[in-house]
């Protein structure tokens, strides 16, 4: 089954960003939690209660059917029926008791703050970076020694973060919402890929570093449902940067910057860049901070999935 893929479109009259639809991930992501529960079945041998597979083709055939008779919209369609559109079939996956979200974007784009804003709802629970964890690996400060000196300590970061970022996706659901500040997958396309690029790490470590990912994404837990992807400028980001004068990124460079605004873009947008594991929900992350609760409030259906 080919992949569904959310989008946004920006139109020059009022620079709202507007949703359509565009394929059918929901529907492999109704029939793999109907047929296998949470946890996708690994073996042919597999034993299952007598009837339990019919009843659940059933159900999936009435998922099916639902999803077939959804009227789907273009870009180019109206604005007002897009949103109302994407609205709805996000219900259609309410079958679905939990889901994950991780919200994706550069440094300093605002991921911190959109997940202040929904860690109070009833249905979210907010898993930030562990950067508690980066900073005191029995006393040494791993993200400090990263910025500091890359050539030395890229590989051993990055070794440590999946790590960090499996702990994050195989963590327990305690609300139907969790939503996640990056993921393993961002971790590899964006951060591993621009330290092979720009040399800090070199062709060996790479492939151990694209070996340990492969591992993990086939054999934990690590599927999302929806990718909320927080798009700004890279000099937006630079200057909230600055602004925050956080310990450890007060050497960051705006070369950096500029070189993972460009890796989201090709991995997100552009999607030439590794797999896309879910849904991708664009949201424009120039505005200023009373703009972004705005958006972020008349958006909440779709972050969440459906949920209010």
């Amino acid at each position: 089954m080919s992949w569904r893929r959310l989008t946004n479109q920006r139109t020059a009259s009022d620079g709202l960003a507007l949703f359509t639809i565009v394929g059918n991930s929901f529907t492999r992501i109704c029939a793999r939690r109907f047929f296998c529960g949470d946890r996708p079945t690994r073996s042919k041998k597999t034993r299952t209660v007598p009837g339990t597979s019919s009843k659940r083709f059933e159900e999936m055939l009435g998922t099916f059917e639902n999803l077939r008779n959804m009227k789907l919209k273009t870009p180019v369609q109206g604005a007002t029926d897009d949103i109302r559109n994407v609205q709805n079939e996000f219900s259609v996956s309410q079958d679905q008791k939990n889901f994950t979200v991780s919200v994706e974007g550069n440094i300093g784009c605002g991921k911190t703050t959109l997940l202040e804003y929904f860690k109070h709802s009833d249905s979210v629970q907010a898993l930030s970076e562990p950067v508690e964890q980066w900073t005191n690996i029995q006393g040494h400060n791993a993200l400090g020694l990263l910025y500091e000196d890359p050539s030395r300590w890229s590989f051993s970061f990055n070794m440590y973060a999946q790590l960090t970022r499996i702990q994050m996706h195989t963590k327990p659901h305690t609300k139907p919402i969790k939503m996640m500040e990056r993921s393993l997958y961002s971790t590899r396309y964006c951060f591993v890929e621009n330290d092979y690029r720009s040399q800090t790490i070199n062709g060996l470590e790479y492939a151990i570093l694209t070996e340990w990912f492969n591992w993990l994404s086939k054999t934990q837990k690590t599927e999302l449902d929806l990718i909320v992807y927080l798009r700004a400028d890279p000099e937006v980001c630079y200057e909230r940067i600055r602004k925050r004068s956080r310990k450890e990124e007060s050497c960051v460079p705006k070369k950096l910057i500029d070189e993972l605004h460009n890796l989201h873009e090709e991995w997100l947008v552009k999607q030439t860049l590794g797999s896309i594991p879910a849904p991708v929900l664009i949201l424009d992350a120039n505005r200023g901070y009373d703009k972004m609760m705005s958006l972020y409030e008349d958006k909440r259906r779709e972050i969440l999935c459906g949920h209010v």
